[in-house]
């Protein structure tokens, strides 16, 4: 049975890679942007150091309209506080989930903008975790595309 506390460490696992990933930066990478209308890494790391905290605690409290979006939130962030804002998202979201009432989170449903309706635990893997897995799965290919060329599939599943 997956756990909150199964929850948490696959959560802290997925952030603590972004904080390595960020680390192996090239400085040229900040500024890349696949294609105009996607984010530039600037703005990927913003928004991961943010939106999968955000996500959560919407879960949490089963209302979407909680708090700012991420990217109103962290639009003045300095890159350089990406580590300090990931390992911030990482305890807030562990206190958030373990203070959670464990029925609500079996039994209470959120339903998420685009309408689809789901158990607020269920929420926590398949939104929350799910997004911080996705992003960071951008950011290492955005690292790879500006230039990361030292980066490898451990760097990317794997903690050091």
């Amino acid at each position: 049975m997956y756990s909150v506390e199964s929850f948490i460490r696959a959560y802290s696992k997925e952030s603590t890679i972004c904080i390595q990933l960020f680390h192996k930066m090239p400085s040229s990478a900040l500024d890349y942007r696949p294609t105009l209308g996607q984010r530039s890494t600037v703005e990927l790391l913003r928004y991961l150091s943010y939106g999968p905290y955000n996500v959560t605690r919407r879960i949490i409290a089963g209302d979407w309209n909680v708090g700012k979006p991420a990217n109103e939130a962290t639009k003045d962030m300095p890159v350089s506080d990406f580590p300090r804002h990931m390992k911030w998202q990482m305890d807030e979201v562990a206190r958030m989930v373990r203070s959670a009432n464990p029925i609500a989170l079996e039994k209470e449903d959120i339903v998420f903008p685009w309408g689809e309706t789901m158990k607020k635990g269920d929420a926590l893997v398949n939104q929350s975790l799910r997004f911080m897995t996705g992003y960071r799965m951008q950011l290492f290919l955005y690292l790879k595309a500006a230039g990361a060329k030292e980066l490898g599939t451990k760097d990317l599943w794997h903690l050091s």
